[in-house]
């Protein structure tokens, strides 16, 4: 064999095992964007902000039934970290099967189901890729992407807000899904597949629609009926780790984004923010923070640590006419097969008045992932740092909030 040939045949040997790898996978695998270790859980940023813990007397811990009649003057927003239902670098994705892990972990609903209930969907949307965003190195470099079916089933499930804006929302390169190619290809084949979907009665953000590539830092407004009151809720998310991304809402985009939240025709705005590693984690409290001083917001769903991180309630400026908002700095881990175990992760859960939009009781859900499976975890709520002064209440804490 000449030397050509056998240069020729080992390229052909190495692109073949790089296929084969890409069609492998590991569920016990950590993603390669941890940021701080699971076992940092200070507060990056101080929490500077004065104790805003109202009496446990002056509102009983809600019940986690939505159905629950106590519940009927309250708004009630829930919200989940990093989740997907996707093995690394498969270019086949997994049968779309989310719903079917929801049900193993509550098939009652009761668990994650608010009004409104917001997941971190950290995965590109799309019935394939044929090529991956990186090389796939066990224990290292990890691409995601999931069918669009698993978004219906999350649909069917109660949640309606989902998150899209995240280190993962490139990782794929080319689909058939899409004509384009590169860092463009996966946001459009996500806004695209989601689109397919029809008439869905959840708000989707981070990424820019098919049909306008600038309307990425546009905030996205529905109304939604509320025990019946119409509620119109404003929905954003955003992505720290890079200054600008392709048809991808990124941190440079944080004013623009910012300004149509805050001028929408809103009765409830939150924002989704994701960080890469411990800057970007320090810079997203810092921007929650101003979102709710600054910018009026009212929920921030946080996420991309990996594990969980502080909560803390913050005071709107006076030209709001007062009131707070809750900032969760991190949720850590939901449901995600390609996500290490680890147990100290929550569902933030944030109670308004339904009437008057005011902040009442915030509550901190411990949860546990494993891989396909999720489930209540026995750490303890109350050892979450906070400017808030935790009680015990059923699967978790609560705290109420100073009017």
């Amino acid at each position: 064999m000449s030397d050509r040939a056998r240069a020729l045949s080992s390229v052909a040997l190495l692109l073949a095992t790089m296929t084969l790898f890409a069609g492998c996978s590991s569920s016990e695998s950590t993603d390669e964007d941890l940021g701080e270790t699971s076992g940092s859980e200070n507060a990056v940023v101080a929490i500077t902000e004065p104790d805003e813990t109202a009496p446990a007397s002056a509102l009983a811990p809600a019940s986690l039934d939505a159905s629950d009649a106590s519940l009927k003057g309250l708004l009630d927003i829930r919200g989940v970290g990093d989740a997907a239902w996707s093995n690394t670098h498969e270019q086949v994705p997994l049968d779309a099967q989310y719903g079917a892990a929801l049900d193993r972990f509550d098939r009652t609903r009761t668990a994650y189901r608010g009004d409104l209930s917001y997941i971190n969907w950290e995965t590109v949307v799309g019935n394939g890729c044929s090529q991956f965003s990186s090389v796939y190195t066990p224990g290292k470099s990890y691409a995601f992407v999931s069918r669009p079916e698993n978004l219906g089933q999350l649909e069917e499930r109660g949640f309606n807000l989902i998150g899209l804006s995240n280190n993962h929302t490139r990782d794929c390169y080319a689909s058939t899904d899409t004509a384009l190619r590169g860092e463009d290809a996966s946001p459009d084949m996500t806004a695209r597949s989601i689109e397919k979907l029809g008439d869905v009665g959840f708000l989707w953000a981070g990424v820019s629609s098919s049909a306008d590539a600038d309307d990425l830092d546009k905030a996205r407004v529905r109304t939604f009926n509320i025990k019946g009151r119409n509620v119109r809720v404003a929905f954003g998310s955003l992505y720290m780790g890079r200054p600008k991304c392709p048809r991808a809402t990124c941190s440079g985009d944080r004013r623009a984004l910012f300004e149509s939240l805050r001028d929408a025709d809103a009765d409830v705005r939150i924002l989704a923010l994701h960080s890469m590693a411990a800057a970007d984690q320090d810079e997203l409290v810092r921007a929650g923070v101003e979102f709710v001083k600054s910018y009026g917001g009212d929920v921030v769903f946080g996420s991309g640590p990996h594990v969980w991180k502080p909560v803390r309630v913050v005071r709107k400026n006076a030209s709001f006419r007062g009131g707070t908002g809750v900032v969760f700095e991190s949720l850590g881990n939901f449901l995600h097969p390609s996500l290490g175990a680890q147990t100290k992760n929550f569902i933030g859960r944030a109670l308004y008045d339904l009437e008057t939009k005011t902040l009442r009781q915030v509550q901190v859900l411990p949860v546990a992932n494993a891989g396909r499976d999720v489930r209540w975890s026995s750490v303890n709520g109350g050892s979450l740092e906070s400017n808030l002064r935790w009680t015990a209440a059923p699967h978790g804490v609560y705290a109420n909030v100073k009017r």
